[in-house]
């Protein structure tokens, strides 16, 4: 475009709006923070077609207002990153201090913790680190549930929370955050995460209802679809179902019962393999996908299938999680056996109701696109129901003498 012309430059500090001309050109130019969802820069810039300071000025805010009012998700905050702010910094630090120690375990422990935050670094991508909540949030739902599914042990795990701690620890006393994000304790960490009763999501699912009727605000209700979704077949909640099109699902017919057609979703980029086949049950088929449908029929193959006027759908990951928990914790659902319930603990109930219905490991495993060995010690291994399934299943004719 040029270069601006500093003498020209005025700002509107309020809403953070710079109005300012270019050296070869006459009309005024306005630009203002609208993050890099939008723009590469970050910045929408306009040309507001005039040479009057005063009219630019008036004109520069309708702009600001049309964007806003326009596009629901975008946010004037500066993006934050966490890599470049707070892990880089500390991981150059840890490996200065021990690239002269003559042991070798710690003469690689900085290598061993960059190693860590490659791990971490994918779940706060486009997170403002300054937001505690949504932080702790993804530290005590996503990376948890990430790392048992993993097979981590409970002590490996705990290194991976050291890591975050000392890196907000560092990055406090430095004055980058105000605050140390709380981790799981151990004792949290080694306790087995228990699925929900189908009822007990029923009644998250009437909040949600409860909560659109109070606010009229459509989310809410496209929270509703999206937790039956995750309960309908084997999703991973977060980035792999929230991103699926409306070409992403097909019916298929069953020639066994031509009454009744298999849904059957196409999931990609999976933290397990590039595309997966997720299907539905029979309930969600029948009576739920096509209220879904419903919801926004004019909608076109290429669009999100969920939550279809969002953009940022990182932004939208962190927020239904929030959703959810606030709901289960307003019911007093969340916290159970000594342990939280996050939406993540929808994956169990999946797990543990195909069990209680006969489904075998093998194809519980297949459904929800892990291996046999997590489905059982993960999702089923400390179920009650799943445990008094399989007591039933178990031979209990022998005699024991006394």
């Amino acid at each position: 475009m040029g270069v601006i012309d500093k003498k020209t430059l005025k700002k509107i500090p309020r809403l953070k709006i710079s109005i300012y001309k270019y050296k070869n050109k006459n009309d005024y130019y306005c630009k203002f923070y609208v993050g890099k969802i939008h723009y590469s820069s970050g910045y929408k810039e306009v040309s507001l077609k005039t040479k009057n300071i005063n009219e630019a000025i008036s004109k520069a805010n309708t702009e600001f207002k049309i964007w806003f009012s326009e596009h629901k998700d975008t946010t004037t905050k500066k993006d934050s990153n966490i890599d470049l702010d707070i892990a880089q910094p500390y991981l150059r630090f840890k490996i200065r201090k021990y690239k002269h120690k003559t042991h070798l375990k710690n003469n690689e422990q900085g290598e061993r913790d960059s190693s860590k935050w490659n791990y971490l670094k994918p779940f706060f991508e486009d997170v403002d680190y300054k937001d505690m909540e949504t932080v702790e949030q993804i530290i005590d739902d996503e990376i948890l549930s990430s790392l048992v599914e993993d097979g981590r042990s409970g002590s490996t795990i705990n290194k991976y929370f050291s890591v975050l701690t000392q890196m907000f620890k560092r990055a406090k006393d430095r004055g980058t955050v105000n605050y140390i994000p709380d981790t799981p304790t151990q004792q949290v960490i080694n306790t087995p995460r228990e699925p929900y009763e189908n009822s007990e999501l029923n009644l998250i699912n009437n909040r949600c209802k409860k909560e659109y009727e109070k606010t009229k605000d459509i989310f809410f209700l496209e929270c509703k679809d999206y937790f039956n979704l995750l309960r309908s077949a084997g999703f991973r909640p977060g980035l792999e179902p929230l991103n699926m099109k409306r070409s992403d699902y097909k019916f298929v017919k069953n020639r066994d019962n031509p009454e009744t057609d298999i849904l059957k979703f196409t999931v990609r980029n999976t933290k397990t393999k590039p595309i997966h086949y997720p299907i539905a049950n029979d309930f969600f088929t029948k009576h739920i996908f096509l209220e879904i449908l419903n919801r926004h029929s004019d909608l076109k193959d290429d669009d999100y299938l969920l939550f279809p006027f969002i953009k940022d759908r990182k932004t939208l990951k962190n927020k239904t999680g929030k959703t959810f928990s606030r709901f289960s914790k307003d019911l007093n659902l969340y916290y159970y056996k000594g342990g939280t319930r996050p939406l993540y603990s929808i994956r169990h109930t999946y797990a543990t109701e195909q069990w209680k219905k006969g489904t075998v490991i093998e194809d519980i495993s297949k459904l929800m696109n892990t291996s046999p060995r997590m489905v059982m010690s993960v999702y089923l291994g400390n179920s009650d129901e799943a445990l008094i399934k399989l007591h039933k299943r178990i031979p209990n004719n022998f005699k024991v003498v006394k």
